[in-house]
């Protein structure tokens, strides 16, 4: 689905993204887990086309990152970034409507077939209580619901997660990743997100990609990956793997 191959990235005085070689198949759930300033928001942006002054070639579905038209990359691949800042009073309705446009063509209305896309997304993220607010007007954790609504909405087949739990509840949080989950395995879908909760890496990832000062350390299945000792030369902290349920819990401690 997505080929990077000795991704760099600069700014002026820094390098952010050094050397960076990515393989990221269909029908995976990719964690990147990494210390703030490791590079991962900025890799994210590169692969998704947000950032196109990088070194390095990047191939999505065997087509060149480069040589997409915006709007054909949105039927490609959408993102839930880390924040969603507007200062337009769009109300909810219309920011999902948004999640469609890049499968209409110029000046045409949204079809039947849309609004049951729509619809769908709006009862099955509970949606429908702010259905009709500004999204200058909600909280953090609602605002996050919405666009991750949008996302979903557009259909594509690879999904960009840029730390989209973050504002969210863990009633929420788990609940939206739940739902990417069975998109996973029903669909195919492809999951990249960016993480810093451990256990939720580990509850909803197949491969966790460990990023370092702007370098991948490690990639691999995530029940081999994530283990203390990458943590901790990762992150510097200690930590322990306990297991309930077939379900493994990552607990930090210093």
């Amino acid at each position: 689905m997505i080929k990077a191959e000795n991704i760099n990235y600069s700014v002026p005085g820094k390098n952010i993204i050094k050397g960076v070689d990515l393989h990221i198949k269909k029908g995976r759930f990719y964690g990147i887990l990494g210390p703030n300033g490791s590079g991962k928001t900025t890799l994210m942006d590169i692969i998704c086309g947000v950032i196109a002054d990088y070194h390095g070639s990047i191939e999505v579905m065997g087509k060149d990152l480069k040589k997409y038209h915006k709007k054909d990359l949105a039927k490609v691949l959408a993102l839930v970034p880390q924040n969603f800042n507007t200062s337009f009073s769009f109300n909810v309705e219309e920011i999902l409507e948004m999640g469609r446009y890049p499968h209409k063509k110029k000046f045409s209305f949204l079809g039947k077939e849309d609004r049951e896309i729509i619809n769908e997304v709006v009862k099955e993220l509970e949606l429908g209580s702010i259905i009709d607010k500004k999204i200058t007007d909600l909280s953090g954790g609602e605002r996050q619901r919405a666009i991750f609504g949008k996302a979903l909405i557009q259909e594509t087949p690879i999904l960009f997660l840029d730390e989209s739990t973050s504002n969210l509840d863990p009633y929420y949080a788990h609940s939206l990743l739940k739902k990417v989950r069975d998109r996973v395995e029903e669909k195919s879908l492809t999951v990249i997100s960016v993480f810093h909760d451990f256990t939720l890496a580990s509850l909803y990832c197949d491969e966790i990609i460990f990023l370092k000062d702007g370098k991948v350390v490690k990639i691999g299945e995530t029940e081999h990956t994530l283990t203390p000792e990458n943590i901790k030369n990762v992150f510097n902290i200690n930590s322990k793997m306990m297991e309930s349920d077939d379900k493994k819990f990552v607990i930090p401690y210093m």
